[in-house]
């Protein structure tokens, strides 16, 4: 497992990020789907709580992520995957507050941490090193 391969399962998650972001959006501004609540209050402490979990969540998975590529490698497709569903979970912490706030600039806000998400994995997931007598 390379930084490559790191790289492109991040891009990878990222692009299925930013697909489910603009079609979310879209359907926001569209007025297809009209927001239950549209309250600034509402949407201000919606955001700091998800931004809250979202970046909590950062330093927990790069340290899995970094122990299941230390162990074996065999574990590499598997990080990889990780590695992409990681890239696209801020999506999951940016729709909820598009569909329910219908505020595009916070909601796109938290699916953009998905480039915090990938440029962690990519400074703190390394390879493992290979130590011959």
């Amino acid at each position: 497992m390379s930084r490559y391969h790191l790289l492109l399962s991040g891009l990878g998650g990222l692009a299925a990020n930013a697909a489910l972001a603009a079609v979310t959006a879209w359907l926001i501004g569209s007025a297809v789907i009209k927001a239950p609540l549209p309250y600034d209050l509402v949407t201000l402490l919606t955001t700091i709580i998800f931004a809250g979990f979202s970046l909590a969540e950062i330093p927990i998975m790069v340290l899995a992520m970094r122990r299941l590529a230390a162990e074996r490698p065999s574990n590499h497709a598997f990080v990889l995957g990780l590695n992409a569903i990681f890239c696209f979970f801020a999506a999951v912490y940016g729709v909820p507050v598009l569909l329910l706030t219908g505020s595009i600039v916070p909601g796109l806000a938290l699916c953009a941490l998905g480039v915090v998400r990938l440029i962690a994995s990519l400074l703190f997931v390394n390879e493992p090193q290979v130590i011959t007598p």
